[in-house]
């Protein structure tokens, strides 16, 4: 605990430092450090905070998202007065022990994200996006909220007690966590969000923000483990069908944000059946989805956002021909839609065949959809490549990339391709 306070510390004080490369060598060696010190046996409690091997990874995922958000901002004034709190919200809702205390800070969030979406969003419609990210959650919280006061008035019981739940409040519970993922036809609020945040707003929502529905699951199903074999049959087959559904409609999209966005939809879709087989093989698939999806869309963004600045368009249809203008980038492109496909050797893809096998163990119907799924996953990312990349170029010149680009774009790959060689680290649950 003490490493993780010294370490956001360090975060903060990039801020005030000219010399970020460095600085980010010095937090990325500390980050070495915990991964190689830390016993994945072991959980440290005091009466409110605690830290066990999950909540490690997602702390270290925030830490990891801030810095690359640091290194890639061309606004970092502007940026510092909510992303240094939403790192630390994040880090104390990923710590806490005590269940109120999870949901106050689960909630309390939403405040700097709102904040970084109004206040340096470029569009208009950041507003109206704004109040579709506070109200799909509030109004699918609340209920959490109620049943939180009902079965506990006097917050006695720790997020890791046991204790047994009615059909008709674990679905009030999961509701709050489902609409965070999002699960399909709760998804609403991404697509607008990520579109009108700025680049800083949709790392940190894509990386983070969006795991942590998929904690607070996995924190609540020990609580309602006999209630929830009630609702699994329908969340899996909500959530396969909607993968299916979005990746088929990311094909039509035009803008490319929007794009990555539908795809973030599609792959937390795939998160949930893994969760919701309830099998350790699925829990621990959706729990390495969820890093590697943290990692390669933050980097989509990151590269969208670069042709942006340049071209000042994000319409898939007048980018082509970029390997003839921009050869150094296409090679980061290839990178990560091959991340984006689970192509191996890549935790994405040991994360996607863990899921598969866990579902296809779970019920034999669902190779159909997964099949269909995995299909329609492929095409879009392809098609993206294949547009943006090759044909007949439009485009006459084009502005050198900033190498801090480069720097966090090789960061956000690194941790996806080495992490196979510590997998007992991440597959523990």
């Amino acid at each position: 605990m003490k490493m993780i306070m010294v370490l956001s510390f360090t975060i903060i004080m990039m801020f005030i430092k000219t010399n970020l490369i460095s600085v980010s060598i010095i937090i990325m060696s500390i980050m070495s450090l915990m991964m190689l010190t830390f016993n994945s046996k072991s959980i440290f409690m005091n009466s409110l905070m605690m830290m066990d091997p999950l909540s490690i990874l997602m702390v270290l995922l925030s830490l990891i998202s801030v810095i690359l958000i640091i290194l890639s901002s061309n606004m970092l004034t502007l940026i510092t007065p909510t992303i240094i709190p939403i790192m630390l919200i994040l880090i104390t809702t990923f710590s806490s022990k005590n269940i109120l205390m999870f949901y106050i800070f689960f909630e309390l969030v939403l405040i700097p994200t709102m904040l970084l979406i109004t206040m340096n969003g470029k569009q208009p419609e950041r507003l109206q996006a704004s109040i579709y990210l506070i109200m799909y959650t509030i109004v699918a919280s609340l209920p959490l909220l109620m049943m939180i006061i009902f079965f506990n008035p006097f917050n006695s019981f720790p997020l890791l007690n046991i204790t047994l739940f009615t059909y008709s409040s674990i679905m009030f519970i999961m509701m709050a966590f489902l609409v965070k993922m999002p699960m399909f036809l709760t998804h609403l609020w991404l697509p607008k969000a990520h579109v009108e945040a700025p680049l800083e707003g949709s790392m940190i929502l894509a990386a983070v923000l969006l795991k942590l529905g998929g904690y607070g699951i996995i924190r609540f199903i020990p609580l309602c483990l006999n209630s929830i074999n009630s609702i699994n049959m329908w969340v899996v087959s909500i959530s396969l069908m909607g993968a299916t559904m979005t990746s088929m409609n990311c094909i039509r999209q035009k803008d490319l944000k929007s794009l990555i966005a539908y795809s973030s939809v599609a792959h937390m879709g795939f998160v949930l059946t893994g969760l919701f087989t309830l099998y350790s093989m699925g829990m621990n698939g959706a729990i390495l989805m969820m890093i590697a999806h943290g990692l390669s869309s933050s980097a989509l963004f990151l590269l969208v956002n670069d042709l942006y600045f340049k071209y000042h368009t994000r319409n898939i249809l007048l980018f082509k021909g970029l390997f003839t203008v921009m050869p150094n980038i296409t090679f980061w492109w290839f990178m990560f839609m091959a991340l984006n496909i689970s192509a191996p050797p890549t935790i994405n893809t040991f994360s996607e065949i863990m899921m598969m096998s866990s579902l296809i163990s779970w019920n034999n119907n669902t190779i159909i959809m997964i099949f269909m799924m995995s299909i329609m996953t492929a095409s879009f990312s392809l098609m993206m490549f294949i547009n943006i990349i090759h044909n007949k170029t439009e485009l006459m010149y084009s502005n050198s990339t900033q190498q801090k680009i480069f720097l966090s774009l090789f960061i956000h790959m690194i941790p996806s391709i080495l992490l196979i060689t510590k997998m007992e680290f991440l597959i523990n649950y």
